[in-house]
């Protein structure tokens, strides 16, 4: 396609060079990013690991920006040869940005994709269309960004199919499915999610035929009046209708005259708790039968922008209390008959399936077609899978994936003392990394996790967390002789029984460190009345002045998280370029990494 050869991306040994110093970096830094701070004291890892004060590694994010090297960075002097400490803050830095992905230079401007798919046009209509009433300001940009760029994607291969893999609660789903007229079928693992997702998406339809109602009705009432008063140009539109420009804020539409005492829905409510709606018909009625109130501007705006068939007609929104003319009758039939086309073309359908590499969409999706694979933030071995699919399905054409929670990736090569076994692991993926046996272990994978750009802006990590963890652990080890958070036991019939000493949410629900140890050892199945409240907080006191070391050291894994991420971002993509079925592949940063720590999409596109 002659679009592609516009598009830029790395060569593959660009990829590979750059896998390599990564591979390198990381490798002499894995004693800081495979750390687990549950450990910190318990095994004094801040003597053990660190030469440099915490105060000199805390005062690096006071610092101004330093400037990029154009070439690696000599790694050779950041760790002392005979303790193997960390000595040379300055260069730890300079070598961890430079091993970040927008630093090695892989990535493809997602402005140049748009300016190849000629798409500028989706960009500049939905400039002022307000996603965030119904979505928190994070999940508000991801979907508004996402949606755009895969709505660009079906236009290029003419298809109307998307398949949303990981789709939560269907933010993402019923966005493209109502605002690009698109077929989304939604696919989680989660019946709480699919059903939540129904059910809200079954509402919004249910009220989007009220809300067109009334804002027609009382736009024309409006026009009407101003009309009179000379206050409209004459050519202006005296209604509402399908071809209406709605790229700009609907100032001039009222909707649902309602006290506070009464039923009120907006944009906010259909997104959010679908529970917090009622559904019956004298609800339904009560909202046809309200006036305008001033006070409701703000809730037509995205839900007006909405095609009209993008939901389904409720019945009694037909309902009439005055008789309609032979004409009315006809016109509201050409109407309906449009809707029902429209229904038919663009639906959002959330359905329950665990998706693995070898999952048939043919078992899940009974029209399966040409279509587009997207995932937004899919979670551990879904996103590797999300691209195996890809391209082992001639159906998907492209697809857009942005993967999360990479401490829940499997590897394949991460237990040395077992023989390594084939099949579809999360990491590694290419047969590049596959032939290494390279892995990069739990702990370093969490440090993946970690938002170097949230931190540099003051947004920092849960350090309390983080402190009453690393304290209790001393606890459980001088007290309890707990040494392990989990481990496993084999008996003789070879069943692994594995023991948890995960603390889990409790620090959000304690009221003190008092309330938070005897939670936590309740939980491990301990006696804490072996304690009393002052000797548990005399281990607080007695650590509370070294709390700015464990700070410190989360600080230096901060810095190696976008390196960590990088070669398991590349890896994906060597695996894309390693595959023969696909005429293009790249990274994409899509969202502002302050917003969405997790930022880059891989992008892969077949030839049509």
């Amino acid at each position: 396609m002659e679009m592609f050869a516009h598009l830029t991306a790395p060569s593959t040994d660009k990829v590979r060079e750059s896998m390599e110093s990564l591979l390198q970096f990381l490798q002499i830094t894995t004693q800081i990013s495979g750390a687990h701070t549950v450990d910190f004291y318990t095994q004094d890892v801040w003597k053990k690991h660190v030469a440099v004060s915490p105060e000199s590694v805390l005062a690096i994010f006071q610092q101004k920006p330093r400037p990029q090297h154009t070439e690696a960075p000599d790694t050779s002097a950041i760790f002392s040869p005979a303790t193997n400490q960390l000595v040379n803050l300055e260069s730890f830095v300079e070598a961890a940005q430079y091993n970040s992905l927008l630093h090695l230079g892989v990535c493809t401007p997602v402005e140049e994709i748009y300016e190849a798919f000629a798409s500028h046009k989706a960009n500049k209509l939905d400039k002022e269309t307000k996603t965030d009433q119904f979505m928190n300001d994070k999940k508000s940009h991801e979907v508004f960004i996402m949606s755009q760029f895969v709505e660009a994607l079906a236009n290029v291969y003419g298809v109307k199919q998307v398949i949303d893999l990981g789709a939560g609660k269907g933010y993402l789903s019923s966005y493209l499915s109502m605002r690009y007229d698109l077929n989304v079928y939604g696919i989680d693992s989660s019946h709480t999610n699919t059903d939540g997702a129904n059910e809200r998406n079954r509402k919004l339809k249910k009220y989007w035929q009220v809300y067109k109602t009334n804002a027609r009705t009382t736009s024309k009432a409006k026009k009407s009046d101003q009309n009179k008063e000379g206050l409209l140009p004459k050519n202006s539109c005296q209604d509402v209708n399908a071809d209406q420009d709605f790229s700009r804020p609907r100032s001039d539409i009222r909707c649902s005259r309602l006290s506070n005492s009464e039923l009120f829905i907006d944009a906010n409510s259909l997104f959010s708790d679908s529970s917090k709606l009622t559904s019956s018909p004298e609800d339904i009625q009560e909202v046809e039968k309200a006036q305008t109130d001033s006070s409701s501007d703000s809730a037509v705006s995205f839900l007006d922008i909405l095609p009209a068939g993008a939901v389904e007609v409720s019945s009694m929104s037909q309902s009439m209390s005055r008789v309609l003319s032979e004409e009315e009758k006809q016109q509201r039939k050409m109407e309906n008959i449009k809707a029902k086309k429209l229904r038919e073309s663009h639906v959002y359908s959330p359905l329950t399936s665990h998706v693995t590499a070898d999952t048939e969409l043919h078992d899940i999706i009974a029209d399966l077609e040409d279509s587009i694979m997207v995932g937004l933030h899919t979670c551990g071995d879904l996103a590797p899978n999300t691209l195996r699919i890809f391209s082992s399905k001639p159906e998907i054409k492209a697809v857009c994936s942005v993967g999360c929670c990479y401490h829940f990736l499997s590897e394949q090569f991460e237990h040395l003392e077992e023989e390594p076994t084939e099949g579809s692991w999360g990491f590694p993926m290419s047969q590049y990394l596959k032939d290494m046996g390279w892995h990069i272990g739990r702990n370093a994978r969490m440090s993946a996790c970690l938002a170097l750009e949230r931190v540099a802006v003051g947004q920092g990590l849960p350090t309390e967390s983080l402190f009453y963890r690393a304290v209790l652990q001393v606890i459980c080890k001088e007290v309890y002789g707990i040494t392990q958070r989990s481990y496993s036991l084999v008996p003789q019939n070879k069943t692994i029984l594995k023991i948890d000493q995960r603390v889990g949410k409790i620090f959000s629900k304690s009221s003190s460190f008092t309330d938070y140890v005897r939670k936590s050892l309740k939980k491990f199945g301990q006696d804490d009345s072996k304690l009393t409240d002052q000797e548990i907080m005399g281990y607080y006191q007695n650590y509370e002045p070294r709390r700015n070391e464990l700070e410190a050291f989360n600080r230096l894994k901060v810095f190696l998280a976008p390196c960590i991420e990088a070669l398991i971002l590349l890896d994906r993509l060597c695996y894309l370029r390693e595959q023969g079925n696909i005429a293009w592949s790249g990274l994409v940063k899509l969202f502002d990494p302050v917003k969405s720590p997790r930022c880059y999409a891989v992008v892969s596109l077949k030839q049509p």
